[in-house]
C-alpha cells in the first residue's frame, strides 16, 4: 500500500500561537493515502483553533474551531467557522520557472499590500487567508490574465464541506 503522503506547513500563519499539530484525512477529497498536517491552538478541553491556512483539506480555514479524535491526532469535527475563507492558487507547469518565480514574488507583494496572511506549499502553490470583510481584488487582478490563459489553477477552500474521513 502506498503512502501515507503528508502535506506539511513550513511557515504556519499563526505559528507563534500554536501548541498542537494534528492530521486531516485528505481521502474524502480525492487524495488517497494522504494527510495534511494542521497546526492548532488549544482552546479548551478538546477544542482547538486552526492556526494555519489549509492547502488541501476543504471546509476549514484559519481560526475555525475543531475537535480531535480521543488520541488528539486527527481532526474529526468542525465545531465553529471563523468566517475566514481560503483562496488557493497553483502555478501550473505550463509557466516557465522564470515566470513562476516572478508571479510568486508578485503574489507575495500583493498579499502584503492587502495585509493578508498566506502560506506557500513549495514554490507553486499558495493558500491565502481572507478574514471576514477582506477582498482579494488586488491578487485577482494580478493573476486574472494568467488564469484566463490556463497557466494557473485556482479555487476556494470552501467549495466542499469538511469531512473527517476514516481515522488514520
Amino acid at each position: 500500500m502506498p503512502g501515507p503522503y503528508y502535506i506539511t506547513h513550513e511557515s504556519p500563519a499563526d505559528r507563534d500561537n500554536s501548541d498542537h499539530i494534528a492530521m486531516a484525512n485528505l481521502e474524502p477529497y480525492g487524495f488517497p493515502h494522504s494527510l495534511e498536517q494542521l497546526w492548532l491552538t488549544s482552546r479548551g478541553e478538546d477544542t482547538f483553533e486552526v492556526a494555519c491556512i489549509p492547502f488541501r483539506v476543504y471546509g476549514l480555514a484559519l481560526g475555525d474551531r475543531v475537535r480531535l479524535d480521543p488520541a488528539g491526532q486527527q481532526v474529526t469535527e468542525l465545531l465553529e467557522k471563523s468566517g475566514h475563507r481560503v483562496f488557493r492558487v497553483l502555478l501550473l507547469p505550463t509557466l516557465s520557472d522564470n515566470e513562476a518565480t516572478q508571479l510568486h514574488g508578485a503574489i507575495d507583494d500583493a498579499t502584503t499590500q492587502c495585509h493578508l496572511k498566506s502560506e506557500w506549499s513549495g514554490d507553486r502553490h499558495i493558500a491565502i487567508d481572507l478574514p471576514p470583510g477582506s477582498i482579494i481584488h488586488t491578487v485577482w487582478a494580478l493573476i486574472k490574465d494568467v488564469a484566463d490563459g490556463g497557466r494557473i489553477a485556482w479555487e476556494w477552500g470552501d467549495v466542499e464541506q469538511f469531512q473527517a474521513g476514516d481515522a488514520k
